[in-house]
């Protein structure tokens, strides 16, 4: 096979990269490792499935493995000593399958943390850049929201294209507790849709978005991978990448793909995407060592799977004299707006703290709770009354702070092979005392709140780091010393590479990441068909 451009990966940054390609007129193969699969299928696998987690509709395949729920110590050789559970998918669409659908921008604080606080490190590229390709991403999903909170990100008077997902009743419970506090509510910004956008439907509040939503309301990125398909975009799927091949010249010529039956094919090209999330481009990266690039490819730094980010959370959880009724329209719908920027980030980690619409346990919340009254020989009519009333009345508050890059913090391929014969992902990861104190600091704000609430007695668990959110293996920079890929997402070592998704971040602080992969991905199609141009 051949194109212009090869794109590893159909995920949010491989589908917009390739949709926006095509629509300049640019030849493009998209190699997806896992399969393609209808939202029906998806959907029955979860329904069948006893396990409930965020990646149980979407099984992993032998010849192309991701994570799986409860068994992340199967996938990765944990190095230590914060156990790591980054959550991720091959699938055509990638991981957005069965992401939460938060359509937030980073605020321009995020991108100079360094200048504006003292702590973590400047992205080489400011808010302003990013606008207009914040906003072509925004035109895409379709996102509603309500532009009196856009979480920190100045919007200039551009609108949203839907209007805000109504909160819900937990929310506006808490909301009252909030007032007693002198703190504040505002409904998120989603990717999901308050009216028929794009052909979708309207959320009708399944409450399953993580980990899949079963009418196609939330946007993923299996909409504009196949839009990028229907516009002429080659795309293979399970077709799993395993070797970059560098030429004397420092150029990407080729990339070896295998197919589940071992037969393997190169794909050559002119320029090359990996955009296949944040372990996963680093191991192709330093799996694909040669003489050419014996440290691996586009690592003259040492900095190719270094400063692994993710965000650590924290959950508090009671139950309370009167019912609030969770499970009631999407998972998030309103969140506390305190704590999420603001001069305390030179001490302590920002903090963004969700009213969980899904209980104390997501999905398995009432199961649990069942499992537990038939131990004590409660059945029937009791039983389900009990479930009733018990379920009406819990209140769960997650907490997610951000986590500062750190050099040693990394992915490394280990020793032993996985089931495609791929070097397992090593990772080793310490959890800051900064993020430690952040979360410190919103639970005793959580701690308030449930007082306000009459629940003294609130509960909780130890950090735990996030399985939704990783970054930061690629990093972007302007000194090639140190980072990766220049502020155009081209790698230093080659320039016919370019490395696209989380993995670039530099930051991950408490707004999602996804808008922002979407936009550098529109980003970086107008750089590379500038290049191929000239």
């Amino acid at each position: 096979m051949e194109a212009t451009v090869v794109i590893i990966g159909s995920g949010m940054a491989g589908s917009h990269l390739a949709f926006s390609l095509v629509q300049k007129g640019i030849d493009v193969i998209m190699l997806e490792a896992g399969p393609k699969r209808s939202r029906a299928e998806n959907l029955k696998t979860f329904y069948e499935n006893p396990v409930k987690g965020p990646q149980s509709p979407y099984p992993s395949q032998p010849y192309a493995p991701h994570p799986e729920d409860g068994k992340y110590n199967d996938f990765y050789v944990q190095g230590g000593p914060d156990q790591f559970i980054g959550a991720y998918l091959r699938l055509f669409g990638g991981t957005t399958w069965h992401w939460t659908g938060f359509a937030d921008r980073l605020r321009p604080h995020d991108f100079k943390m360094k200048s504006t606080y003292g702590v973590s490190r400047d992205w080489p590229i400011d808010y302003d850049l990013l606008v207009p390709y914040y906003v072509e991403a925004e035109k895409r999903w379709g996102v509603a929201g309500d532009p009196d909170y856009p979480w920190g990100a100045p919007r200039d008077g551009a609108p949203y294209q839907m209007q805000p997902i109504p909160m819900s009743y937990m929310d506006q419970q808490v909301t009252k507790a909030l007032d007693k506090l002198g703190l504040h509510s505002a409904p998120f910004s989603h990717a999901r849709n308050s009216e028929i956008y794009d052909n979708r439907p309207v959320c009708c509040g399944n409450n399953t978005c993580v980990p899949i939503c079963p009418i196609g309301a939330k946007y993923d990125a299996s909409v504009h991978a196949q839009k990028a398909e229907d516009l002429g975009v080659r795309v293979e799927t399970e077709a799993l990448v395993t070797f970059i091949e560098v030429g004397a010249n420092k150029k990407i010529t080729r990339v070896k793909v295998r197919k589940p039956d071992g037969s393997e094919f190169w794909v050559s090209g002119k320029y090359f995407a990996v955009c296949c999330h944040a372990i996963e481009n680093p191991r192709l990266l330093l799996n694909s060592a040669q003489e050419t690039a014996p440290n691996g490819v586009a690592n003259s730094s040492d900095a190719v799977g270094r400063n692994l980010l993710t965000q650590a959370n924290q959950d508090s959880w009671g139950i309370l004299d009167e019912p609030i009724f969770p499970y009631r329209g999407p998972q998030q719908t309103g969140g506390l707006v305190e704590l999420r920027d603001g001069a305390f980030r030179s001490d302590y980690a920002a903090v963004g703290t969700s009213f969980m619409n899904d209980g104390w346990s997501g999905n398995s919340d009432a199961t649990n709770l069942a499992k537990d009254l038939i131990k004590k020989g409660m059945f029937g009519q009791e039983l389900a009354k009990t479930i009733n009333d018990q379920i009406s009345r819990h209140l769960r508050l997650n907490s997610s702070a951000e986590v500062l890059a750190n050099w040693n913090n990394r992915v490394e391929l280990a020793d032993e092979k996985d089931s495609s014969g791929i070097p397992r992902p090593k990772v080793t990861f310490t959890l800051d005392d900064y993020t430690k104190k952040g979360l410190a600091n919103a639970l005793e704000v959580n701690r308030k709140i449930f007082a306000a609430l009459g629940v003294n007695d609130m509960q909780t668990d130890t950090p735990y780091l996030s399985n939704a959110i990783i970054g930061g293996t690629t990093i972007m920079g302007s000194d090639p010393k140190t980072s990766v890929v220049s502020p155009d997402l081209a790698t230093y070592d080659h320039d016919n590479l370019y490395i696209i998704g989380a993995s670039t971040h530099v930051t991950t602080p408490v707004n999602a990441p996804s808008l922002t992969i979407a936009a550098l991905a529109i980003r970086a199609a107008d750089h590379m068909a500038d290049a191929l141009t000239k």
